[in-house]
């Protein structure tokens, strides 16, 4: 009766199990070969010796091809083994490197930071020092208001070139269309048409609006005339 049970894939025979099998292999070669000497006599005749060798022959060989079959697996594993520590220390390497890149470049951000700000601030530093002169001035008794205004009117004007140059620009205000984007509207009154005044435009500046290389900093204040249709 055909034996039903279903046959599992032979694992990789390992090198003791192979050495093992290799002994038995030969042990059942003996009894065979003395089986058949007991069964035909001492002296077998040629065929039937024949069988015999060419069943040893069998059993040497099957053992020798899972032997090879062993080694060979071994070697792959081994292969494989090595393939994958040197995957993952460079994975590894690659996961440090990263690292050490981002932390080299916040803190050349950060350098980068503070020598633009360094930057800014001795740009500054010839404004501060007329303005500290001018103070000086407005402060002594013999002080003359119009020197002092012209002063702070050249300082004034320094700050706004020096800050222009970096990128900062004043949003225009009055006179121009109401744009919400740029202009936060604090109070709405109607057009006065004495004064020649158009609907949703801006009549006055409460605080000065600006934009950082054409991005708004912050809008401007400002007084609008109510739109046409508005309720009131």
């Amino acid at each position: 009766m055909a034996d039903a049970t279903k046959e599992t894939p032979p694992e990789t025979p390992k090198a003791d199990t192979v050495e093992s099998l290799a002994a038995e292999a030969e042990e059942f070669c003996a009894a065979l070969e003395k089986f058949f000497r007991r069964g035909f006599g001492d002296m077998p005749n040629s065929a039937d010796l024949a069988e015999v060798r060419a069943q040893q022959a069998s059993v040497r060989d099957l053992v020798r091809r899972a032997s090879e079959s062993g080694a060979g697996a071994s070697k792959q594993l081994a292969t494989l083994t090595t393939e994958r520590d040197q995957f993952k220390d460079h994975a590894t390497r690659a996961k440090a490197d990263f690292l050490n890149y981002q932390d080299r470049a916040r803190k050349d951000l950060k350098r980068a930071e503070e020598q633009a700000l360094r930057g800014y601030v001795s740009d500054m530093l010839p404004i501060l020092d007329s303005l500290e002169l001018s103070l000086k001035d407005a402060r002594s008794d013999k002080a003359n208001l119009d020197t002092v205004r012209q002063a702070l009117a050249m300082i004034g004007e320094s700050m706004g070139q020096m800050l222009q140059v970096r990128g900062l620009e004043r949003i225009p205000s009055v006179g121009q269309p109401f744009d919400p984007t740029r202009h936060e509207a604090v109070h709405v009154r109607p057009a006065d048409p004495k004064k020649d005044e158009k609907p949703n435009t801006v009549v006055e500046e409460f605080r000065a609006g600006y934009l950082w290389k054409g991005l708004i900093l912050r809008p401007a204040q400002v007084v609008v005339t109510q739109a046409e249709g508005a309720k009131k």
